[in-house]
């Protein structure tokens, strides 16, 4: 028997982000109180040799999945955090340690199966921004000391405008790769290892065409790699199609530069969410 085999033939994988930034990643960072935390700080940036005690009475360390702060402050923290910001956007993981050195703030933002496009992963680390911005002076932290990145499988990773957005990410397979040189054989870290295999059949695509794409590629690329004769692919897919709506919008508010697009190398188009890149290619000209 083996995990492999149970999904296949019992219950599937859990898609759910939530299960990988509440249950998956804290059970890989977080083994054996905290011993191989080392791994995912220096993946963030973050170098400090770190005491780290999770001894009863003698913890540093505050450990936070799927937090909302500003739904935490309540009671007597109300005095304490005066002034909160508007927005309840959170990362996924929040984790505060403090030695005897030195405080620091670890902020994740993770996504899985998800794929937003670059302008709203950068509105949701810009909220994010605002409240560590405002914790880092509520806790007296250097400005240095805050590290706040995104992790992303590398299929998103790989194809996101990195020079727009400008913050630091991470990759679910650079987590499975430090972890399993410190690890070795992990239960959690297995399943990792096969929700990043599976990441092609799983990732979401949004519409009822998904059967028939090959690649998702932000416009940008589709875009740019057609004028140069590089790009494999012939036709693309939006719901609705070459004149529905939704793709006249993204070429009207230049949406389309970082919205994902299901792409084949299929001669002909599927059905009618289906057309040609040289259309879309027209398209975008015009505009």
């Amino acid at each position: 028997m083996s995990l492999k085999k149970l999904i296949d033939e019992e219950l599937p994988l859990n898609r759910k982000e939530r299960f990988f930034t509440g249950t998956v990643l804290p059970m890989i960072v977080c083994k054996d109180n905290f011993k191989y935390l080392h791994g995912l700080l220096k993946l963030v940036g973050c170098e400090e040799n770190l005491n780290i005690s999770a001894e009863p009475g003698q913890e540093n360390i505050l450990f936070f999945s799927e937090y909302s702060f500003v739904e935490s402050v309540i009671g007597q923290d109300e005095s304490r955090f005066q002034g909160l910001p508007k927005k309840k956007n959170t990362p996924d993981i929040i984790i505060l340690i403090r030695d005897e050195r030195v405080k620091i703030l670890v902020a994740i933002e993770a996504k899985m199966y998800d794929i937003p496009n670059a302008q709203k992963l950068k509105s949701q680390m810009d909220e994010q921004h605002n409240i560590l911005d405002y914790l880092q002076k509520k806790l007296h932290i250097e400005n240095d000391k805050v590290y706040h990145v995104a992790l992303l499988p590398s299929g998103l990773y790989e194809n996101i405008d990195k020079d727009y957005l400008q913050f630091k990410m991470i990759t679910w397979e650079d987590v499975y790769s430090i972890y399993k040189e410190l690890l070795g054989d992990d239960y959690f870290l297995e399943i990792l290892r096969l929700a990043l295999s599976r990441y092609p059949d799983l990732v979401s695509k949004g519409v009822q065409y998904r059967k028939y794409c090959e690649n998702l590629y932000q416009g940008r690329f589709i875009y740019e790699n057609y004028k140069n004769e590089t790009l494999d692919k012939r036709i693309m897919g939006r719901e609705l199609g070459l004149h529905g709506d939704k793709l006249a919008n993204d070429i009207k508010n230049g949406g389309w530069e970082n919205q994902y697009y299901e792409t084949s190398s299929a001669t002909e188009p599927f059905n009618r969410n289906w057309f040609y890149i040289k259309d879309f290619i027209k398209l975008v000209d015009k505009q």
